[in-house]
């Protein structure tokens, strides 16, 4: 056993053995595997529960903003007024503008100690039929989207964390179904509307940052620069707004 261990360590001639040399290198390159899954699933779970704080209070919107009431007009020019009456357009706590998701990124980069970090936040509207209020096939879907509702540092908005981005289903397309998670409430109604209900809004927070404590992308991408590995962590959360009061969080038709 002492003879084949001699052996295992050292050649004839004294030097080490192609064995050992070829052992450690496949135990340093398992040590380097283990540890890079390791900082990067930590990453991503401070990631994910960071998007989930983020997500709770921006859809306490109506306690939150009481003093920023949102005009239609203000934040969305595409086409959430009344598809009834194009000159209506509402007056909502449930809408929001880019200073606002600025303000999301703040906090989502404070728990994330201070790291830069890229936030994108989109919402779904239903637009009911006031003929057939609870009807969602009879609805119009109506999403925020576009660059308005992003905030990404240039230092990290790179191809790949757009390309993130762009690869998330539309909400207001029917077939990604996300329509199907908005619940139809029949008490939050303003009683002056002859409407039994209203579909509850939907909010979609996405978080991506670069996964700066992975040896092996800090090596291959020291720069920052796009290099065909996505040297990224990202996380999307979908919440419904949770809102009161008829009057600031209304019904959309």
């Amino acid at each position: 056993m002492k003879k084949y261990s001699n052996n295992f360590f050292h050649n004839k001639n004294g030097a080490l053995s192609i064995e050992f040399a070829f052992c450690f290198l496949l135990f340093s390159i398992l040590v380097f595997i283990i540890y890079d899954m390791y900082v990067t699933l930590m990453l991503q779970n401070k990631l994910e529960r960071a998007n989930y704080t983020v997500a709770s209070v921006f859809r306490e919107r109506s306690t939150l903003y009481q003093d920023k009431l949102k005009s239609l007009h203000e934040v969305y020019r595409a086409g959430l007024c009344s598809k009834h009456d194009h000159k209506t357009c509402y007056d909502s706590y449930e809408l929001y503008d880019s200073d606002q998701v600025k303000e999301m990124s703040d906090l989502a980069s404070s728990l994330m100690n201070n790291r830069e970090i890229a936030v994108q936040i989109e919402a779904l509207f239903i637009l009911q039929d006031p003929n057939n209020p609870g009807d969602l096939n009879k609805a119009r879907l109506v999403a925020t989207q576009g660059k308005d509702f992003l905030s990404c540092p240039k230092s990290i908005c790179n191809g790949s964390i757009k390309s993130y981005f762009n690869s998330l289903p539309a909400m207001d397309n029917p077939s990604s179904n996300y329509q199907q998670l908005a619940p139809y409430v029949p008490k939050l109604v303003d009683s002056s509307i002859a409407m039994t209900g209203r579909w509850v809004p939907l909010y979609r927070v996405s978080m991506c940052i670069v996964n700066e404590e992975s040896l092996y992308l800090r090596w291959i991408n020291s720069n920052r620069k796009d290099s065909g590995v996505i040297p990224n962590l990202c996380s999307n959360v979908v919440v419904l707004s949770r809102c009161n009061n008829a009057k600031s969080c209304p019904a959309y038709f």
